[in-house]
């Protein structure tokens, strides 16, 4: 264990209490052979690159042992900077039991990465007493992180002078000490790490229940790895999903239960085609084959799923099956461009491959690949339903019977219902002819996302050539006319600023000086005639 002082004797006694497997060390010295697993807490994370040079030392003395890094519940780093230290894992202002089945976990060749980057402090929050030392260790250390909350809120100003800026920093270095010292005499572990005793009884505990990135994989085998992504896109998958995108038309046509049942149906038969790929033993030979018959039955299962498939409707004097008509009467072979190959997810999942993210070859293990995959599969849900969703709208215009049951009430109208699919129609030709071969020329690909409960866009750049290269030749006239602008650009500007600068010399020059001729002739003719006067 690497952590201060206080810190460390604390913390290494209450893991060994409850933990009598675990045999912790603190001092370098009595290392004997390979630790199996370095805990390394800090007290304050400010500066990255100090850290991750840090773990990168650890790494080429001990590269075969996981470390573990324990920070406090107030950061100045984001989870993306401290998902790029390379821990195996990362935990914030864990909870005794949380830490020792987090140190179990990477002894047996997992990761966990929590954390919160959002913090919700109570300065005023105190626990219940439990006797005079407790009271003194609680009261002492609210007051002192009260101080502490203040002082950080004014330095992260900026405003304030050098000075006195370099008088809060002692301030905060004295608090600190004192924070110590009473953890010293008082103090259980919990203090330590920040972490309030759990108590069923006290409901004005500020406990974190939630990490905002929260990511367990206890070890490396497909089925880990899927069970792992498959948990963290289902939470996202929200019944009250707010639509930022100005897009999804079709989709948000449908009524709000329906619209959560096709997109958890489409999870899991996307799940299922993941475990049917990976109990194919002939998944190099088929594997072309299998991705390529997999969108229309996979979309076909979805319209048969997602609804009770008992349910029946009148339609011309006879009861037909709902999900039956669906099927039939769906074009299920529609390809959406815009979504990147289903390969980038199914090969790293299965075959355990690196993936490429910001110029580096991560592993699937790693917290940022998983992100990732996470981004790819919501992006796949969301345009894989806007495209399902869009057939079911059409078969309601053929059978009215059905928009009670599938659309939003507003919809119910036949009037209602041509204007929303003629919208959709004219956006789907805007993006096909126009925003399609920017994108493409611009080597942009668009995503849909779930953030904060909200499904918004993101753009991501990559290499599209060879989709540029098959537009058919209305598409490519538009990026043509793109490319002419940017190649004309320099030259427009620069005659611009010619002529503009043409302009400035003539009215300067000639103009101006023309007219500073004729005033002086005018003020020295009127002089002449005041001295005759």
């Amino acid at each position: 264990m690497i952590a201060p002082s206080l810190l460390g004797e604390s913390l290494a006694l209450q893991l060994t209490s409850q933990d009598n497997n675990l045999e912790i060390i603190l001092d370098k010295k009595d290392i004997i052979g390979l630790p199996k697993l370095i805990l390394f807490c800090f007290e304050e994370v400010e500066l990255s690159n100090s850290i991750k040079l840090e773990i990168l030392k650890l790494k080429e003395r001990w590269d075969q042992s996981p470390i573990l890094i324990v920070i406090p519940k107030s950061i100045k780093l984001s989870s993306t900077d401290l998902m790029t230290f390379g821990s195996e894992g990362v935990i914030q202002d864990p909870t005794v039991e949380l830490l020792r089945d987090t140190i179990n976990i990477l002894l047996g060749g997992g990761r966990v990465f929590k954390i919160n980057n959002e913090t919700n402090y109570n300065a005023n929050s105190i626990h219940n007493s439990y006797g005079l030392g407790h009271w003194l260790l609680t009261s002492g250390i609210s007051q002192i992180n009260k101080d502490l909350y203040k002082i950080d809120h004014i330095i992260s100003k900026k405003s304030i002078n050098a000075i006195y800026s370099f008088i809060l920093l002692g301030r905060k270095r004295e608090l600190l000490t004192a924070k110590k010292l009473i953890i010293w005499l008082w103090g259980p572990l919990e203090v330590l790490i920040e972490s309030p005793i759990k108590n069923n009884y006290n409901k004005n505990i500020n406990l974190i229940n939630k990490y905002s990135t929260d990511i367990t994989i206890k070890n490396t085998s497909t089925n880990e790895l899927w069970d792992v992504i498959y948990k963290r896109v289902k939470e996202r998958l929200q019944v009250d999903l707010l639509n930022s995108t100005d897009e999804l038309a079709a989709l948000y046509s449908l009524n709000i239960s329906k619209r959560s049942n096709l997109l958890k149906t489409l999870l899991q038969e996307f799940s299922i085609i993941i475990n049917k790929l990976d109990s194919n033993n002939n998944l190099k030979k088929e594997f072309d084959e299998i991705l390529q018959s997999i969108t229309p039955e996979l979309r076909a299962n979805t319209l048969r799923n997602f609804i009770d498939s008992y349910d029946r409707l009148q339609k011309n004097g006879v009861e037909v099956f709902i999900s039956d008509f669906l099927v039939h009467n769906a074009e299920l072979g529609i390809i959406d461009d815009e979504l990147p190959s289903i390969s980038l997810i199914i090969d790293p999942i299965l075959n355990n491959k690196p993936i490429l993210i910001d110029g580096e070859y991560l592993s699937i293990e790693d917290p940022r690949s998983i992100i990732q995959l996470e981004t790819f599969i919501l992006n796949w849900i969301f345009r894989t339903a806007e495209i399902v969703s869009e057939e079911i709208i059409s078969s309601c215009s053929e059978w009215p019977e059905l928009r009670k049951y599938f659309l939003n009430q507003e919809l119910f109208s036949t009037r209602e219902l041509e204007r929303k699919r003629n919208h959709i129609n004219t956006n789907n030709q805007l993006q096909n002819l126009f925003k399609k071969p920017v994108r493409l020329y611009e080597s942009k690909r668009l995503y849909y996302t779930v953030k904060n409960n909200r499904i918004e866009k993101i753009t991501i750049l990559e290499p599209r050539d060879d989709e540029l290269k098959k537009l058919d030749w209305a598409q490519r006239q538009i990026a043509f006319i793109v490319e002419l602008r940017d190649a004309l650009a320099p030259q427009v500007q620069a005659i611009i600023q010619y002529l503009g600068d043409l302009i400035v010399l003539i009215l300067t020059k000639v103009v101006g000086r023309s007219i500073g001729l004729i005033g002086r002739g005018i003020a020295q003719g009127m002089g002449r005639n005041l001295s005759k006067g």
